[in-house]
């Protein structure tokens, strides 16, 4: 086979960890997540459309916690994209050394064009209004 050369023994210690470092990912957006909350139930709050305090169904929030929910939401995004494409790419080595290691060129490379495409991440509630 021309145009690769592949070690299987330094794939497997390269996917092990990268797939050990990726894992992490998870752990390490809840825990943004938990900041971005405390940060903004503790940055004050202000009454929208004025003197709906407590209670009177008025939407109550801090331009600070206003600003963390949007940067939340985007970097949220951002994060599970991160995750979606390590997954992807994992999956994607393992898939075209794998078809290699069978002698099977032609699937090495469409394994390896498949993971090259970007993920697709889903968000809870995207796009309803």
């Amino acid at each position: 086979m021309t145009g690769w050369d592949l070690k299987p023994q330094g794939i497997s210690h390269v996917l092990r960890t990268t797939g050990t470092t990726a894992s992490h990912i998870e752990d390490h957006a809840k825990a943004f997540g938990k900041h971005l909350t405390s940060a903004a139930s503790h940055a004050g709050t202000i009454s929208a459309e004025g003197g709906g305090g407590e209670g009177s169904g008025k939407q109550q929030g801090g331009l600070v916690a206003l600003a963390l929910s949007q940067y939340a939401e985007h970097a949220t995004k951002d994060l599970q994209f991160i995750a979606a494409r390590a997954g992807k790419s994992l999956q994607g080595a393992v898939d075209a050394t794998t078809a290699y290691l069978r002698g099977d060129e032609h699937m090495a490379r469409e394994a390896q064009r498949r993971a090259l495409a970007a993920p697709r991440v889903d968000m809870p509630g995207a796009g309803r209004a």
